[in-house]
């Protein structure tokens, strides 16, 4: 999601007139019909009631949606950061107890819970929890399977048409998909049962095609594809502007 310079300076503490007990859910995507960015969060008051509200950047003000609350919300355990993609936020359950071939999501657009059926469901005692990314465009996610010591990749080529769930196959214990490269290949972060580590390129079919193991490789970081702009931000333009002071001053 690329998001512009108008509403990267705007971007600020959302709320500090309520503490929820326990947050849920949230996410943070554009609205394309509204041309607005929206900051979703359900949560849990003091007396285990359940809450849905969103912050319109547009207008600046919260809205409050309990009354789009999904019944999924307190039967599941989830992992509360949402992944933005296609207009919607997505949630994968955090406990592989919990997993039962649901991705939740919400729409942007209509302000409405639904689900989406997740690929088939791995073994409970043998896989780590489901980890949402956007690879190749698609909707994807990956999991480690502890038995076979491999993390599993599963895309959705086409959206929300569950036969195109695709599954690849890394031979890696650890391995954070990046992104996917030319013809399919994917690039990722992680480390394999003879402890070698770093970044790895490996093919469709698992195939490892390159290791940079020179490269700092902290497996606890977060990392994300990003579009270089054009435009420098508004905090480079002030500093900017102060360094040509100082010279005019100088001279």
């Amino acid at each position: 999601m690329r998001v512009p310079i108008r509403h990267l300076a705007r971007l600020k503490c959302v709320s500090k007139l309520w503490l929820p007990y326990k947050f849920h859910l949230y996410g943070f995507g554009y609205d394309a019909s509204q041309d607005d960015y929206l900051v979703v969060v359900a949560w849990q008051d003091k007396d285990d009631h359940y809450h849905l509200d969103y912050l319109s950047l547009r207008t600046n003000s919260w809205i409050n949606l309990d009354a789009a609350l999904s019944n999924l919300l307190g039967s599941y355990n989830w992992n509360p950061p949402g992944l933005f993609f296609n207009g919607t936020i997505h949630w994968v359950p955090s406990v592989l107890e919990a997993y039962r071939d649901v991705i939740l999501i919400f729409d942007l657009k209509e302000r409405t819970f639904s689900t989406l059926s997740a690929p088939e469901q791995p073994v409970k005692s043998a896989c780590s929890y489901s980890i949402l990314a956007v690879l190749g465009g698609c909707l994807g996610l990956y999991y480690r399977n502890y038995d076979s010591r491999k993390t599993e990749i599963w895309v959705m080529k086409e959206y929300k048409v569950h036969s195109t769930w695709t599954l690849y196959q890394i031979p890696c214990e650890v391995f954070q998909p990046v992104c996917f490269y030319s013809h399919g290949d994917i690039i990722g972060r992680g480390y394999t049962f003879s402890d070698k580590r770093g970044y790895f390129i490996h093919n469709v079919r698992g195939d490892l095609l390159k290791h940079f193991k020179n490269l700092c490789c902290p497996i606890r970081r977060a990392y994300a594809v990003y579009t270089e702009s054009l435009l420098p931000l508004p905090s480079d333009i002030k500093d900017k502007d102060k360094k040509n002071k100082r010279k005019e001053n100088c001279m």
